[in-house]
Formats: C-alpha cells, structure tokens, sequence
C-alpha cells in the first residue's frame, strides 16, 4: 500500500510541476473523448449494446486506475470486438485526460489519474 501511495503523491507532484493538476485534465480528456472514443462508446459514454461498451456506471472503468490506463494504452480484445491500442497515437498527458473523463464523466466519480502514471504504466 505504501508504495501505491508514495507513487500516487509523486504523480501529484509531477502534475503540479508540469503545471497540470488532475482537475486540469478533465475538459483536455473530454476533447480527446469526442475525438477519438465517442464514435464507438458515444458521447453519453453509452456506448453501443452489443457491439461498443458502456462506459457510464461501468465498475472495470471506476476500479483500479492502473488496468483502464493499460486497456487505453495496449487495446483490448473481448467478446464485443477489439479496441484499438492508442500509446502510439496519444501522448501520457492526452491519456491521462481521457481516462481522467471517463472516470469522472456522466454517472462515474472515480479519482484522477496523471501523466506520471500513463508513463509509469507505458514504460513496463
């Protein structure tokens, strides 16, 4: 737990520095959603049933931060199709800002995340 805090206060840190707070973030990511997510998972973030998940009220997209940078990063293949892998089209800090939306957007309230964890996450 301690080095999830430790590195959660130095992603802060970075964010301040770089001038960024996570609350910055949000209206960069919901520009980046409506670029890039909202022809497949809509504006409302309810996605297509059957073909494009919901984002809204999802429990993977308000859980562990760590696991939704990774999907937007790598891509996923699931059940419903695949979703492309965005680390070469989208910068830690573009990244940062759309996870930060989607966590915050519509009905979900889950924390911020930085670009300090994108790049944490980028560099496994």
């Amino acid at each position: 737990m301690r080095p999830l805090l430790t590195l959660l206060g130095l992603a802060f840190l970075v964010a301040v520095a770089w001038g960024q707070t996570p609350n910055d973030l949000f209206p960069q990511g919901k520009g980046v959603f409506e670029d890039n997510c909202a022809q497949c998972h809509r504006a409302n973030g309810q996605g297509l049933p059957g073909t494009f998940p919901a984002l809204d009220a999802d429990l993977f997209v308000a859980g562990k931060p760590q696991a939704v940078i990774a999907t937007v990063l790598n891509g996923r293949k699931g059940h419903l199709g695949r979703m492309p892998a965005w680390k070469d089209k989208l910068d830690d800090r573009q990244i940062a800002a759309v996870v930060t939306y989607i966590r915050h957007a519509w009905s979900n309230r889950a924390p911020a995340v930085t670009p300090a964890m994108v790049g944490a996450i980028r560099g496994k």
